[in-house]
């Protein structure tokens, strides 16, 4: 990611600001890149349909070698790598319509293309030196060797600061010796790049303390051990095992980074990891619907297709709303890093919870819909419900991003509330402050002073425009009074924090969905008989088609905006308290841990 020179997006959003110079037109890629991927798209399509079997993979764990090799030589395994290291040099957009595709055949196949391009290498593209570049791009373009990124640790998953593998200076300080273990590392039997991260002493004002740094580790190193690979509910094809490291002796040159930032260069990582699991998590929702509507229309009770019935009908309505929003939300923050210019970290981790869920949703009702026929093998859904619950679990578990969102979207407007108090206590020198703030929380009290977006948006879009700008007041004045009420405390009231986060999550999957639809319409209002490459899916533009298009918004809006009120009515919830205390009845009592 470039310097960023404009905030996020949805950090604004707690402020009660839509920039819509973020928003508007939404992202695409270029008429060369989107041909040269639909054609390395259509040569892997025509390969896996012929040679991937799914069932023997999810049955043996493991994805035949022959697969690998053949896959290694159409060059899946270097698409985001630049060209001068052999890589093809996609877009994160073009990668992330790579992994959604490869996500639709196999989650295993996905997960470590994946794990080798999101995680493993992206450090190396990042941050990497050009001496370390040319030593480990090339060979990771053309699939030689496999990456892994080793941040988690058996006392340290979502707490990626407070990893305890440690890595001192040898005497004569010409190499690191690391000590640790590394576990749930994906492609950590075979590997041949690994990223590890570890504290290490570094200065900072004066004195000692311990910062994390990355580390480039071969698995030839002395003291590198492997675990055995580990046997798992779902995603059965990728490999994931722990790693040992007993007094590694690692080269100075192999610092990642500088020493003492790796923490903020694993964050920079897990941002790409999760843009890539939104899209496969969108790929896959609209791959169950696909499965659920086949399904719904061939199979018939009381004489009738079941596809016929009310209620199945609610629910493939629902699931092709979750599609198209999923895929709208998938696109927009891959576009954001493409632009480069735009603070995307809090977008990539709503994208993460929200696609992630919609999957959760998608792939529950497949099975429901499909009955008995859902819950055994021999069919595919049974294997699509497994695969799909990694997904909340990976790049951060959905409770600590919904933290993450939450509590750094309320930085802002808790700096500005802070500032609001100190001018009290000067009243006359802070005037000025005191009357714009005065005149601004009447305006929010009167349910005026909404947000405004200056793009002219298309007459079809304007009532939900209309409520997404009331919305985004309702979460600055949701925000404003959590901040007055709790103070530095609101850290610990996660109940609060998960809400408007969930508030703040909500506002931007439905700006990403107007945007969309707003291009598309724009598209068909310039007289276009086909959509330009927004996301992977290109859309005709007849009458008939647009309409489709304007009722998915519709439904897709009208359920964002009722998890929306769900969440902002949850804030005042008096229940949250018999919460707590059931949750003391069931605990007990709880022993500090050891420090």
């Amino acid at each position: 990611m470039a310097s960023s020179s404009l905030p996020s997006f949805t950090r604004q959003l707690f402020s009660g600001v839509i920039a819509d110079d973020v928003l508007f037109p939404y992202p695409r890629i270029s008429d060369d890149e989107d041909r040269r991927t639909t054609e390395f798209l259509d040569r892997l399509r025509a390969y896996l349909e012929a040679h991937l079997d799914r069932e023997w993979i999810d049955e043996h764990e493991h994805i035949p070698d022959e697969i690998i090799e053949h896959l290694r030589g159409m060059g899946l395994f270097g698409i985001t790598l630049p060209t001068e290291y052999g890589g093809i040099g996609l877009s994160q957009s073009a990668y992330c319509r790579v992994f959604e595709f490869v996500t639709g055949y196999d989650v295993g196949l996905a997960i470590m293309m994946g794990v080798h391009l999101s995680l493993g290498t992206k450090g190396l593209v990042l941050a990497g030196t050009p001496e370390q570049k040319r030593a480990y791009l090339p060979k990771a373009a053309t699939g030689e060797w496999f990456a892994s990124f080793a941040l988690t640790e058996p006392e340290a998953g979502s707490d990626a600061a407070g990893v305890r593998s440690r890595a001192e200076l040898s005497a004569d300080g010409s190499e690191w010796i690391l000590n640790g273990s590394k576990i749930w590392i994906g492609n950590a039997s075979f590997s041949e790049i690994v990223v590890a991260f570890a504290q290490t002493p570094v200065e900072r004002d004066g004195r000692t303390v311990d910062r994390v740094t990355a580390f480039i580790l071969r698995p030839s190193m002395a003291g590198f051990e492997r675990g055995p690979q580990l046997r798992k509910m779902g995603a059965r094809g990728s490999n994931q095992a722990e790693l040992h490291f007993r007094d590694v002796r690692v080269p100075r040159e192999n610092v990642l980074g500088e020493v003492g930032e790796g923490f903020k260069l694993a964050v920079r990582i897990l941002n790409s990891g999760r843009q890539g699991l939104s899209a496969g998590a969108a790929g896959g929702v609209k791959k169950a619907l696909q499965m659920a509507v086949e399904f719904a229309k061939g199979r018939e009770q009381f004489g009738r297709p079941i596809a016929d019935f009310e209620l199945t009908r609610g629910k493939l309505a629902a699931m092709a709303a979750d599609a198209y929003t999923a895929e709208s939300v998938a696109y927009f923050t891959t576009g954001l890093a493409d632009r480069g210019d735009v603070d995307y970290a809090l977008e990539s981790a709503a994208a993460k919870v929200w696609n992630s869920e919609a999957l959760d949703r998608a792939v529950d009702e497949l099975v429901q819909i499909a009955g008995g026929r859902g819950f055994v093998k021999g069919y595919p859904y049974e294997r699509m419900y497994r695969d799909a619950r990694i997904t909340r679990i990976f790049e951060g578990t959905n409770e600590i991003l919904r933290l993450f969102v939450g509590l750094s979207g309320i930085q802002e407007p808790g700096e500005r509330l802070r500032k609001i108090g100190a001018a009290l206590r000067d009243p006359i020198h802070q005037i000025g402050l005191l009357t714009d703030y005065a005149a601004d929380r009447i305006k929010l009290a009167a349910g005026r002073g909404e947000p405004s977006i200056e793009v002219e948006v298309h007459p079809r879009l304007l009532r939900h425009v209309d409520y997404l700008a009331s919305h985004t007041r309702d979460l600055r004045a949701a925000t404003d009074r959590a901040i007055t009420r709790y103070g530095k405390q609101i850290v610990e009231r996660q109940f609060v924090v998960a809400r408007l986060a969930d508030m703040a999550i909500e506002l931007y999957v439905r700006a990403c969905l107007l945007s969309r639809t707003q291009a598309l319409l724009q598209a068909k209002d310039d007289g276009l008989a086909m959509a330009p490459p927004l996301t992977s899916t290109p859309v005709a533009l007849d009458d008939a088609s647009v309409e489709r298009i304007v009722r998915l918004c519709d439904l897709a809006a009208q359920r964002s905006g009722l998890r929306f009120r769900s969440a902002r009515v949850a804030l005042n919830d008096a229940r949250d308290g018999l919460l707590r205390e059931v949750a003391d009845d069931v605990l007990g009592p709880v022993a500090e841990p050891d420090r």
